[in-house]
């Protein structure tokens, strides 16, 4: 994922007690599972769904190379730079699942200054016991972004 506030260079709750209550969901549900809760969340801009599904020490590495995110309220805060703008998030291809960690292709396709940019992506999420994420990777580089100026 991307944040808007730069997306060609990048792309919590205080408490498990105090998150929505779509935290505790994650630790029955599925890597498959917590990837669509991911893009669904990522599509309709909902920052607290986004950030329930991390553990409150996770980290984050957008794109890879960046310097790491780390906790819930970094994450919130680079997610709310991500959602600044609308965002059309779509899988394209099936999640791979080794374990307690995932890997899945998608793209982000967004409106920025002018042009019509599309990011494709593979992240990797690494889960917890409970479910969570502990740490999220975006690979992505200079080709795999689309730009196309609007009319």
């Amino acid at each position: 994922m991307t944040s808007a506030a730069s997306p060609a260079a990048d792309a919590s709750t205080a408490a498990n007690a105090s998150a929505p209550a779509s935290a505790s969901a994650a630790a029955t549900t599925s890597p498959e599972a917590v990837v669509h809760a991911y893009l669904a969340a990522l599509n309709a801009g909902d920052l607290e769904s986004i950030v329930a599904l991390y553990a409150d020490d996770a980290t984050l590495e957008d794109p890879v190379g960046s310097a790491p995110v780390a906790g819930r309220e970094a994450i919130r805060a680079f997610y709310a730079r991500s959602l600044a703008v609308p965002l059309e998030v779509g899988l394209e291809g099936p999640v791979r699942v080794a374990g307690r960690e995932c890997a899945f292709p998608f793209s982000v396709s967004l409106d920025w200054e002018g042009q019509r940019m599309t990011f494709r992506p593979i992240d990797t999420f690494r889960f917890d016991d409970a479910g969570r994420v502990v740490q999220m990777r975006a690979f992505f580089g200079p080709a795999n972004i689309e730009r196309t100026p609007r009319p």
